[in-house]
């Protein structure tokens, strides 16, 4: 069983250097032109939610009113030096069913956003990048979290829940907006993700607002 997992582990790694490879000047281009299905890699980035309703206090949105502590607030195709944003000619709006995505992204709102931005260049259609989404989301065992960590505790945690995560596959972000924002209190955490294989990928357009903070503060969950 190990000698046939190191097998699949050494395939995934060769399919990965392979479509890195490929990636050429033209492809970065046609990404930054916002061409649909033209990228490298996902991020999926969660929003802490017990600090976004800390910061936007008068947002009724059900993420606050449920008290949720992560959910999804995207899952963004990236190129090496940015994201495309809101693309022509991405895959058809078809039918989603809502009721299943607000068990990640309870938010009407966010669901229509993050489409229009970020969906209509995964090249998928709607109900298939909305079901990636969510399967994303779902592989992930989040820990709990409370305090005021270093960042790379909070990292760490995430390594240990899920092996084969490794740290330059996940960063942290502490510069969101709201009316009561902080630079000191966590907003997100976003972990990358191959095109292709779905497996843990290096972020390369990582910002790590949070790691110049000798601690992070954890708005507590109620």
């Amino acid at each position: 069983m190990k000698t046939i997992r190191r097998i699949l582990f050494a395939a995934v790694v060769m399919i990965s250097a392979v479509a890195t490879a490929d990636w050429t000047p033209q492809n970065e281009k046609a990404c930054d032109n916002d061409t649909a299905g033209q990228f490298k890699y996902y991020t999926l980035s969660l929003s802490w939610s017990p600090e976004f309703c800390r910061s936007h206090p008068k947002n009724n949105e059900p993420q606050c009113k449920q008290h949720r502590e992560f959910i999804v607030h995207g899952l963004w195709p990236e190129c090496g030096t940015g994201n495309p944003q809101n693309c022509k000619g991405g895959g058809p709006a078809d039918v989603i069913d809502k009721e299943k995505i607000y068990a990640y992204m309870p938010s009407d709102f966010l669901i229509q956003h993050e489409w229009d931005t970020h969906g209509t260049c995964s090249g998928l259609a709607r109900s298939a990048y909305f079901d990636l989404t969510g399967n994303l989301f779902g592989k992930l065992k989040l820990p709990r979290l409370s305090g005021a960590p270093k960042a790379d505790k909070i990292e760490a945690l995430f390594m240990e829940n899920n092996p084969g995560l490794d740290a330059d596959e996940i960063y942290l972000s502490c510069t969101e907006n709201g009316p009561k924002k902080s630079s000191k209190t966590l907003d997100e955490v976003r972990i990358c993700f191959d095109k292709d294989t779905q497996e843990f990928t290096r972020c390369e357009a990582a910002n790590d607002s949070c790691r110049k903070l000798k601690k992070v503060t954890v708005t507590p969950a109620k």
